[in-house]
């Protein structure tokens, strides 16, 4: 998988572009081709400009980046490695709720 990542034969596909997300897939960007997928149009709207909505990171980061963002469940059938990140519910004791 990975020999087809790198040479762009396969795509890599990053669900939930969050604070956590967005740096990770602007990160695999530079060496592969992703598609971002969130569900926030807003969002992506903001991306799309090479603007970070979480203000922490600049737009330098999304130059260059072979990345394309969407919300459409159609296109994430075009990727064949997955990442997900989206937010994990904690409990009183801060510990991941992953019921």
């Amino acid at each position: 998988m990975y020999n087809k990542l790198v040479n762009k034969e396969a795509r890599l596909a990053l669900v939930g572009l969050g604070y956590v997300g967005l740096p990770i897939a602007l990160e695999f960007a530079k060496k592969i081709s992703v598609i971002g997928f969130d569900i926030n149009e807003d969002r992506l709207a903001k991306m799309r400009q090479g603007i970070d909505p979480c203000k922490e990171l600049d737009h330098a980061a999304f130059e260059e980046a072979d990345i394309k963002f969407t919300s459409s469940i159609d296109e994430l059938r075009e990727a064949s490695f997955f990442i997900v990140a989206v937010p994990t519910p904690i409990d009183r004791h801060n510990q991941p709720d992953l019921t």
